[in-house]
């Protein structure tokens, strides 16, 4: 049985919905866009290496995106609507189907070496404690297989900020009441904050350069991290752009996608790194 921490659990069963997060405005689109291109470069082809997991998967739009191009596709999730919204994806596509379970991340239920690819899409921010996104990543390693690749996302540290700025909260009375130091290092103060107004993302927000340790010291090796949304987000007519200069605007955020004092300012980074 997953324990999934009840904040995050009420986050998403209040209407904070995964199914129409990528789909829904430019934002959305944007992201969609940005993952499954960085999926295409950065994946091994399904011919090569088949299987793969999606570690908190959410309803499955990754992994109904992956099937469709050929992977073998399991899908975990420790929230059991999550996991009813994959299957009814999975049951309805016209190609390739996938698996849905539910599932921890800190305790996965399959053998060692048993796939070539490990999506952890989620867990790296929704784990706010080290010692459990050191047990994510260490059984990211155990099930994959030697040479394989995972490919992470964490949530960088100033994306609240950029956030509260984009959609006009800034003069929100109490939001930078130690907000910084407790929301970006999951502190009990910040958590009893976002209980009491109920609601509110509770997870944990990466500095850049605590990537690297964490990946290393889990054992993964060859570490590379893509913006996802890079600075694109911030323009004020991102729909425009991408509804008259798609390809353009995509080209313009993959051309900084790895410029390390940009990172910061996309609120989406991917990690990409191989099991020796």
């Amino acid at each position: 049985m997953a324990r999934l921490d009840p904040f995050i659990k009420a986050y998403y069963e209040r209407g904070c919905s995964e199914q129409g997060r990528l789909w829904d405005g430019a934002k959305g689109e944007l992201v969609r866009l940005r993952t499954w291109g960085i999926f295409e470069r950065y994946l091994p082809e399904p011919a090569v290496a088949p299987r793969v997991i999606d570690i908190g998967g959410g309803p499955g739009v990754h992994a109904a995106h992956l099937a469709e191009r050929g992977y073998e596709v399991t899908l975990v999730d420790p929230l059991p609507l999550h996991v009813e919204q994959a299957r009814a994806r999975a049951a309805s596509a016209t190609g390739q189907q996938f698996r849905a379970e539910e599932g921890d991340a800190r305790q996965l239920g399959f053998g060692d070496e048993s796939f070539d690819i490990v999506l952890l899409m989620g867990p790296l921010y929704h784990l706010v404690e080290r010692a459990d996104r050191d047990l994510a990543l260490g059984e990211a390693r155990r099930v994959l297989r030697p040479g394989g690749v995972l490919l992470g996302e964490i949530v960088t540290r100033r994306a609240w900020l950029m956030d509260a700025t984009v959609k006009g909260l800034l003069g929100t009375p109490g939001i930078f009441d130690d907000f910084e130091v407790n929301q970006t290092v999951g502190t009990s103060c910040e958590r009893a904050k976002l209980e009491a107004a109920g609601s509110g993302f509770w997870a944990h927000f990466h500095d850049i350069d605590e990537v690297a340790l964490e990946f290393s010291t889990a054992g993964f090796a060859g570490m590379e991290m893509v913006a996802v949304e890079g600075f694109a987000w911030l323009v004020g007519n991102l729909g425009v752009l991408l509804a008259g200069y798609r390809q353009e605007l995509l080209r313009a955020v993959a051309t900084t996608e790895k410029d390390r004092h940009l990172l910061g300012a996309s609120p989406h980074v991917d990690v990409i790194a191989r099991r020796p």
